[in-house]
C-alpha cells in the first residue's frame, strides 16, 4: 500500500469517528421523547434508520477505499513516459514504442502556466486528464487496451494559442 493510500485511509477513519461521535451525540440528545409522542414509535424508527444509514456508508467508504487512483505505480513492467508542456507546445518523451497492455507512468509538468493535459484515444474520446501546473510533476499511470493513434490536447486555457496546443503519440501491440 502507498503512502498516500495510508494518509487517505487514516483521514478517512479520523472522519468516521468525528461523524459517529457527532452522531452518538445527536442520537442522545433526542432520544427522549416528544409530550405529543410517548408511544416512541418514531424515535425507534429513526434511530433504525440511523443505524442502517451508517453502516451503509461505512460499508461503502471500505469497500473503496483501496481503489482510489492516488499512489498507483506502474510498476516493474511499467513503462515511463515524460511529458513538458509549455505555451503552446506539448514535448513528448516516450519509449519506443508505447505498447498495449502494460502500464505507462506518465510524468508531466509545465515550465511556464497550467495546462491540462487531456489524452484522446483513436476514436476521439478522452481517457484520462489531469492538471499540470509549474514546478510540480503530476504522475498519471494508465495501461492503453488498443492500439492506435492517440491525441493530447490541453483542456485548460493557456492563452491565445491555447487552442493549437495538441500532439500525437502511437501505441503499438506487443
Amino acid at each position: 500500500m502507498s503512502h498516500t493510500a495510508v494518509i487517505i485511509t487514516v483521514a478517512y477513519s479520523i472522519a468516521v469517528i468525528l461523524g459517529s461521535a457527532i452522531s452518538f451525540a445527536i442520537f442522545r440528545s433526542t432520544s427522549r421523547p416528544l409530550e405529543e409522542d410517548r408511544s416512541g414509535v418514531w424515535s425507534r424508527r429513526e434511530t433504525t434508520w440511523l443505524v442502517i444509514m451508517i453502516l451503509t456508508l461505512f460499508a461503502l467508504l471500505l469497500g473503496t477505499i483501496f481503489y482510489v487512483p492516488y499512489g498507483e505505480t506502474a510498476g516493474p513492467r511499467g513503462q515511463v513516459v515524460r511529458v513538458v508542456g509549455v505555451q503552446y507546445a506539448w514535448a513528448i518523451d516516450a519509449p519506443q514504442p508505447i505498447v498495449t497492455g502494460r502500464p505507462v507512468a506518465f510524468l508531466a509538468r509545465s515550465r511556464d502556466v497550467a495546462h491540462g493535459f487531456g489524452v484522446y484515444n483513436p476514436s476521439g474520446t478522452l481517457i484520462f486528464q489531469a492538471q499540470v501546473v509549474a514546478d510540480h510533476e503530476q504522475k498519471i499511470v494508465h495501461t492503453f487496451a488498443e492500439p492506435g493513434t492517440y491525441t493530447v490536447h490541453c483542456l485548460e486555457f493557456c492563452g491565445v494559442g491555447h487552442h493549437v496546443m495538441s500532439t500525437t503519440f502511437e501505441v503499438k501491440a506487443p
